[in-house]
């Protein structure tokens, strides 16, 4: 896949292409699953699939396609969300399959060995509201730090530290990688109850980047 992360806002076209590419030597039977993602990020998150297409929000086509070995195909996905006032969020589950494998005639242990290992990608699609902002917050306690985002879409927070302030001398700490969505917190555990926290902070596929500390 070309890619696992899709955004749509006010900005976009509402359709984007992901090119899937067989590079085994066998014929690959794609299955595409989409599910929407209630309350991400939250300790009651769940994955609902929906049957109606106006209900999940998005039209992916195809559904289910032949990749032959070496083979090309796109994979299509539309939204058909009215402008939501907070991120709607999607997982679409592409899992390859093949047919049967049968073993050559011979030894036991030959029969035996013939293993075939596939991996199923879990695109992440997310549907963001007009004028999306994240706005995230810090509190401290101890060496715990909490951010928390009370905007009405995600951030990736990415490249985090948590170094020494001015004047003291230890070692930076590597935080890690977090998708912050909106309405969710996100506790990192900290050296020293001071520590200068840094990450990096993307919204969109297309924004640059920018730094924030807390």
């Amino acid at each position: 896949m070309d890619k696992l992360w899709i955004d749509f806002d006010s900005n976009s076209s509402g359709r984007e292409d992901v090119l899937l590419r067989n590079e085994s030597d066998r014929r690959y039977y794609i299955s595409v699953e989409p599910a929407e993602i209630m309350n991400p990020g939250m300790p009651d998150e769940a994955r609902i699939e929906h049957q109606n297409p106006e209900d999940l929000g998005l039209l992916i086509s195809p559904n289910r396609l032949i990749l032959e070995p070496g083979e090309f195909r796109a994979l299509r996905i539309v939204s058909i969300n009215d402008e939501p006032v907070r991120d709607r969020v999607y997982r679409i589950r592409v899992t390859p399959k093949i047919g049967t494998i049968s073993a050559e005639e011979g030894a036991e242990e030959d029969r035996n060995a013939n293993l075939v290992v596939l991996m199923a990608y879990d695109l992440l699609v997310i549907v963001r509201p007009p004028q999306g902002k994240a706005d995230v917050h810090a509190q401290r306690t101890g060496e715990k730090i909490v951010l928390s985002n009370t905007g009405n879409t995600n951030t990736l927070l990415i490249d985090g530290t948590a170094c020494p302030p001015e004047g003291q001398d230890w070692d930076c700490v590597t935080l890690p990688d977090t998708r912050l969505y909106a309405g969710a917190k996100a506790e990192f555990d900290l050296p020293q109850p001071d520590a200068v926290v840094r990450f990096i902070s993307r919204d969109r596929t297309y924004v640059a980047p920018n730094e924030v500390v807390y």
